[in-house]
């Protein structure tokens, strides 16, 4: 599958649980083992409360790392693709994918700041648990969770 041309038919949900289950966050830098999977449940438990299918937006929210990868943030900020025959932000990229990951699986369009701000906040948690940084060093505003990550 080319993940910057794809099309709905190049969509397999088994396929995308299984990479972001074997694929460490941070570029494998943590403490622990500790899987984008794994993060994306935890971003979807703290969106439970949250009316429709926000919920659902946070277990999904990576799912385009199944087939694109990831880029941290210094570099996809800089970096350009070619994906249907247009040079593009990496960023870009990986939106237009998830839309295409989206209408495949029947995901409703949702606004998507609350998933934004679950994701931060966990990303804050990991950080200091997983990595004993301060997010604030990211730029990242949003607290931690009370509870500590296992590790």
């Amino acid at each position: 599958m080319d993940p910057l041309n794809a099309v709905a038919g190049d969509i397999c949900l088994p396929d995308i649980a299984h990479a972001l289950a074997l694929t460490c966050r941070f570029k494998g830098h943590c403490r622990t083992f500790y899987s984008v999977a794994e993060h994306s449940v935890r971003v979807s438990r703290l969106l439970d409360h949250q009316p429709g299918p926000v919920a659902l937006w946070g277990l999904m929210h990576d799912a385009a790392e199944a087939y694109l990868s990831d880029v941290s943030a210094p570099i996809k900020a800089r970096l350009l693709v070619q994906a249907a025959g247009a040079t593009m932000p990496f960023a870009e990229a990986e939106e237009r994918l998830l839309a295409v990951i989206a209408g495949a699986l029947g995901f409703p369009p949702i606004e998507y700041a609350a998933v934004r701000g679950a994701d931060l906040t966990l990303l804050a948690t990991e950080a200091r648990d997983l990595l004993a940084i301060d997010a604030g060093t990211w730029r990242v505003m949003e607290p931690p969770l009370a509870e500590a990550l296992p590790h």
